[in-house]
């Protein structure tokens, strides 16, 4: 923080430079989380070494960049466009950016400028990267500050270790058991205390041994220790002995999420993963032995566990007799890495080579020669990047196993020829973010088992084809920021397993009288639907709704029967000036289940008072106020048993001229 300066109006670039697993993402989340509402706006690009291995995404890393900042799509055609555009639009913007694994000085110029004069006065750039000379030219000119992540302490390392090693023991059963055992407790510290060395302070590798040792006796821990002891110089080889110790179906698993693009959807991955059986228990294996980490509803993998899995591959993998097949996940490498780049590149002409079994294939804007027909049998995820508007030699026509179709950031169209020479019967995923030219969709008769529709920042997209309807085990439909777009459908209800309905950022004027007979919709999300003017009464229909926010909305009243909705726990009317009151909250449900909803807010409504029946709300866990004109603060508020945060700055002048009181306990909870 103190290296940030954000009091200080220069245009500076912060640079986390430490070895891998030292914790340089997790230091960059922390500090974004802290200070991003200081900034106009705001962008977190991750893994960029990573991401950047396909050619040609350094445009739509740019592009998304962009994106973040405005919310908006801009066509940058050219590298010189581009340029041009970040200057003219950036510089007088106050911005936060994070780029992580950054490894390159010339990356790094392509994201902020040479001169690092395309920003507004106060911007910051935070860089993570574990080559310290990314950053030695803007330190020469005093342009870039650099914090070096050291090593944590060593008893906080050992506080690490033994916390996850022993997370499942009761601590008074623990305390009993080693006071009789106070000996055998002295060699488990001993033991704890020789493998932390061995970790060097670095807290993946800390999570790791602690969970692996969790639930495991002396005679374990001193055959992991001699381990930890002989390859302590080489940290893959120590998580190498983490994946032998899995069973095959988990090692398989842990190798195609390694391969998959990085912060993969939760939702994407696993239809690429529904083939094992009880799939979601081994993801939570990985998860529990820290191969993995689920959050905000992505797969992470760390780049160290990542790497380790693709020399796995690279090396070979053989199946001992366990009749479990192998298949490989790929990315398409380029043989003739010193060959001239073209801007469209042609695998035949750039000399790709896409392996034999692919099932998971990048491409980045590279173009599919005709002779790799036979090579894209098995492909069952095709992560197309950038693909170009005039691929047209592409050979998937005989690809009975396609699932998830990628195309997201780019040329396509609705009149693509792609969607004819694609057989997309058995997809399930189709992925179209930010495709700018893309103004319709094509007909969904071609892919009757889609269950996820992302059309997420296809800026000019204006029309949904009626076959949508027919997609009948369709759960999740993403429109946002289709700024364009001003209408749903007329006709709803034969999208039947409909789960997910996400249309904020749209220009979606009224939702359909069809929207409430989907009867497994649980979440509705409508923010910064400017245009929003009203909201049906069939909604109230929706009897799985959990989760209703339309912020910024423009209609002036809800349906009075709103209030029933038994299951909805989060209701969002942010910043919608117009409305005036809340329904009541009168569910028939009350005497059997209780009140379902544990956060209300109703910042910057025109709402005057809240209604009586909020005194019924014993699940209510947040109570967002701030902004609004209340007359006067509720006196039933100690009564809310489940209350946990309470905001109201900037709020009307109460009728009391008291503040509001509180009970006891309600402060024990801050």
């Amino acid at each position: 923080m103190e290296l940030l300066e954000l009091e200080a109006n220069d245009i500076r670039v912060v640079g986390i430079h430490g070895r891998d697993g030292i914790g340089k993402t997790t230091l960059a989340n922390i500090i974004y989380d802290q200070i991003c509402l200081r900034f106009d706006a705001c962008s977190f690009l991750a893994e960029i070494e990573q991401t950047t291995e396909q050619p040609g995404v350094v445009r739509y890393l740019q592009t998304m960049l962009i994106f973040d900042i405005l919310k908006k799509e801009y066509e940058v055609a050219s590298a010189f466009k581009r340029v041009r555009y970040l200057k003219e639009i950036f510089r007088n913007m106050k911005v936060l950016i994070v780029l992580d694994d950054v490894e390159s000085e010339s990356l790094l110029k392509e994201f902020v400028g040479a001169k690092l004069d395309w920003f507004g006065p106060g911007s910051r750039i935070i860089v993570t990267s574990k080559e310290g000379r990314v950053f030695q030219d803007f330190a020469a000119r005093g342009l870039a500050h650099i914090y070096d992540v050291i090593p944590m302490d060593v008893n906080l390392a050992f506080n690490i270790l033994w916390q996850h090693a022993t997370e499942e023991i009761n601590v008074n059963l623990a305390f009993n058991i080693l006071w009789q055992h106070a000996t055998e407790l002295r060699s488990y510290v001993k033991i704890a205390i020789e493998i932390v060395k061995a970790a060097k302070g670095l807290p993946l590798l800390l999570k790791v041994f602690g969970y692996f040792l969790n639930g495991k006796g002396l005679k374990d821990w001193v055959e992991f220790k001699n381990l930890t002891q002989q390859f302590h110089e080489d940290p893959q080889k120590i998580l190498r002995i983490f994946y032998d110790a899995l069973d095959q179906q988990q090692k398989l698993m842990y190798l195609d999420i390694a391969c998959f693009p990085p912060d993969v959807d939760y939702g994407i991955a696993s239809c690429m993963l529904h083939h094992y059986v009880y799939p979601h228990d081994k993801m939570k294996v990985l998860h529990e032995r820290c191969l993995i980490t689920v959050k905000k509803r992505k797969i992470v993998m760390h780049s160290m566990l990542r790497f380790l899995a693709r020399k796995i591959i690279r090396e070979g993998f053989h199946d001992p007799g366990t009749g479990v097949g192998w298949y490989l996940p790929a990315i398409a490498q380029d043989t003739n890495e010193g060959k001239k780049e073209t801007n469209h590149l042609n695998t035949e002409e750039a000399g790709y080579d896409i392996p034999p079994n692919t099932t998971f294939l990048s491409l980045g804007d590279a173009n599919i020669g005709g002779h790799f027909a036979d090579a894209l049998l098995n492909v069952r995820w095709l992560h197309w990047q950038g693909c170009p508007r005039d691929a047209i030699n592409i050979h998937l026509e005989k690809n009975e196993n396609l699932v998830i179709l990628d195309l997201s950031w780019s040329k396509v169209t609705e009149s693509w020829e792609g969607w004819k020479r694609i057989k997309m019967e058995r997809l399930k995923v189709l992925n179209l973010t930010g495709c700018v030219d893309l103004l319709d969709t094509p007909s969904f008769s071609c892919c009757p088992n889609l269950e996820l529709l992302i059309l997420e920042r296809c800026s000019r997209f204006v029309h949904l084809d009626p076959s949508i309807n027919d997609l009948k085990l369709l759960v999740t439909l993403n429109l946002k920021f289709c700024s364009e777009l001003s209408m749903l459908p007329v006709e709803m209800a034969g999208m039947n397993a409909l789960k997910e309905l996400l249309i904020d950022g749209t220009s979606i004027r009224e939702l359909p009288e069809s929207i409430g007979k989907l009867v497994r919709l649980q979440i509705l999300s409508a923010t910064n639907c400017f245009s929003l003017a009203r909201i049906p009464g069939s909604v109230c229909g929706l009897e799985a709704l959990s989760e209703l926010a339309m912020d910024d909305g423009k209609f002036l009243e809800l349906p009075e029967s709103l209030g029933n909705l038994r299951e909805l726990r989060r209701l969002s009317l942010r910043s919608c000036r117009g409305l005036g009151k809340l329904p009541e909250f009168n569910s028939i449900w009350e005497d059997f289940f209780g009140y379902s909803l544990e956060e209300l807010d109703i910042s910057g409504t025109g709402i005057l008072r809240l209604p009586d029946s909020t005194k019924k709300l014993r699940r209510l866990r947040v109570l967002k106020m701030d902004s609004c004109f209340l007359r006067e603060f509720p006196d039933y508020i100690g009564d809310l048993i489940s209350l946990e945060e309470i905001t109201f700055s900037g709020a009307g002048v109460w009728r009391e001229s008291s503040p509001p009181v509180f009970r006891d306990y309600i402060f024990s909870k801050n």
